[in-house]
């Protein structure tokens, strides 16, 4: 304490500085807000107890040490009267400035100077000068219009391709000629694309994939963030989790998405993090490299969708997925009888009965036997002749698509025809109520019912270019299947692996019994290629 105890006055002299502060270019250095508030002290001989000190903390809310810790001060009578330079070093959050201004301190019996904006409440003309509130709303101002200008200028860069985030998610890098350009990270990017391979071609799940992670000593990206910058990590370094998993298994950066503005806070008062809805975000696509391909995630997230629990029996159903009914679509499902074990029937049978759809049944070792003998008869004519393979399936994707392109097409064409008969038929409808032929009432619903048909055909419209545009992908998907069936060797024994590597979906027809004999049809559509004839 720099005063005797008798004295009448013993202040707390509060200083405050953050990056906003200098900003607005008001504010002066901590050294100089101390000397102001100490010669005011000496010139009205008023003692000093202790000078609080807050720098680099904002003042759009009063979670601050010193604060905190001077107002402990004033809680047991230690001092009764707090000096600022001014208003915008006490806070910059009109509301509680102006309740501690004029309702706790002088509950306290507690005396406040703001030297600059010439405000002391001993005076008692506080609750009258209307200045104060003013004084007070624009010293909020100024962190609201920076955190607007801000976030305007992140929007604006994002907008532009530009890389905003502090620290490029696992398994890519910032370059180290601009922060604001991503690179794949040739360190970790091989456990990314690992990750996704285990979901799509072993049917792991997250909580598996995560176990495997942590069998291999991968460092987890928190540990692998620590290490690259050289900090302490106090935690399992191989700590590896389902939600670290699910993370980068859901994220669609690794598609080549530029993805800004996932999280928000809640105000620039707060520092509550609120996450964005994804249609809220700025997406932008072929921005950053592609670290995996599409297929990989749509097989990864197409396994992780359909992953079935094993039952008790402790049976592993290697298909799951992957088998569907040719009547429905639906997948067939495995089940077990007193007289017969494993055995698949189609889910609709199941749940709706006969009237619905039939049951499709097949045993499972007939089944593995037909897709076995058939993924070996592909890879055989693989080997045996690579360009004549080639061939084959773009002879037979072209004869399919040749029609289905015309018919893609003719459509296309008609729903154009369509949009732009209900764009005039729109205007006809408007032309109509302007002229007095047609209530508001009739309008409104004749011109929703005209925007719906326009969406719709719009809708169908994007989803027939789509098909178009990837129907013309054929020879590049056939050199990715031969790339991928000429690592593989002639199969012994199925597994989940070989399975979701090679296949896309198996379609399972009805039993059909004539002339004593059962003939049951199975199609086998490849990754890539389809079904090979």
């Amino acid at each position: 304490m720099k005063c005797k105890e008798q004295s009448r006055l013993i202040a707390a002299l509060y200083t405050r500085l953050s990056d906003d502060d200098e900003k607005d270019g008001t504010s002066v250095s901590i050294e100089t807000q101390e000397k102001i508030l100490t010669d005011f002290c000496k010139q009205h001989n008023i003692c000093i107890y202790d000078v609080y000190i807050d720098d680099g903390f904002t003042g759009t809310n009063f979670n601050r040490p010193d604060f905190k810790r001077m107002m402990e001060d004033v809680n047991v009578k230690r001092v009764n009267v707090v000096i600022v330079k001014d208003l915008s070093r006490f806070g910059r959050n009109y509301l509680q400035v102006g309740f501690y201004i004029s309702d706790i301190f002088p509950q306290m019996n507690v005396r406040f100077i703001a030297i600059g904006d010439d405000v002391d409440t001993a005076r008692g003309d506080t609750d009258y000068d209307l200045m104060l509130p003013i004084k007070n709303v624009f010293n909020e101002y100024f962190p609201a219009d920076c955190s607007r200008k801000i976030k305007q200028a992140f929007i604006t860069k994002a907008m532009n391709g530009e890389y905003i985030g502090s620290f490029a998610v696992y398994g890519l890098l910032k370059t180290q000629e601009d922060k604001h350009i991503l690179e794949i990270n040739p360190e970790v990017s091989p456990n990314v694309i690992w990750i996704f391979e285990m979901a799509a071609y072993q049917g792991y799940g997250y909580n598996k994939i995560a176990t495997v992670l942590k069998e291999h000593k991968i460092l987890t990206p928190a540990a692998y963030r620590a290490q690259m910058l050289k900090r302490p990590y106090d935690k399992d370094p191989y700590d590896w989790n389902l939600t670290s998993v699910y993370k980068i298994l859901n994220d669609k950066t690794y598609l080549g998405y530029l993805i800004s503005g996932k999280r928000r806070k809640a105000s620039f008062k707060s520092k509550r993090i609120i996450r964005n809805a994804e249609e809220d975000c700025i997406v932008l696509p072929g921005v950053i490299p592609q670290l995996i391909t599409q297929q990989l995630w749509d097989d990864a997230h197409a396994k992780l969708d359909s992953r079935k629990r094993e039952g008790t029996s402790g049976f592993h159903n290697i298909f799951a997925g992957l088998i569907k009914c040719d009547k429905c679509g639906h997948a067939l499902g495995i089940a077990n009888a007193s007289d017969r074990k494993n055995y698949y029937v189609c889910n609709t049978y199941k749940k709706k009965g006969p009237e619905v759809c039939s049951s499709h049944y097949i045993m499972y070792h007939e089944l593995y036997d037909a897709i076995l003998q058939d993924i070996n008869s592909v890879l055989a004519m693989v080997r045996d002749n690579r360009e004549a393979f080639i061939e084959r399936v773009l002879h037979k994707v072209s004869c399919e698509s040749d029609s289905e392109d015309a018919r893609i097409e003719n459509e296309i064409a008609m729903l154009e025809a369509k949009i732009a008969e209900l764009d005039r038929k729109f205007e006809r409808l408007y032309d109509d109520r302007f002229n007095g032929m047609l209530s508001d009432r009739k309008f409104q619903e004749l011109s929703a019912k005209c925007e719906a048909e326009q969406d719709e055909a719009r809708e169908r419209r994007a989803a027939l270019v789509k098909k178009q545009n990837s129907s013309q992908a054929t020879a590049y998907s056939t050199e990715q299947f031969i790339a991928m069936a000429e690592k593989m060797e002639t199969i012994t024994e199925l597994d989940d692996e070989i399975l979701n590597r090679l296949i896309q979906s198996v379609i399972v027809g009805d039993r059909i019994k004539g002339g004593g004999v059962t003939e049951q049809h199975i199609r086998i559509n490849y990754k890539f290629i389809g079904e090979i004839a």
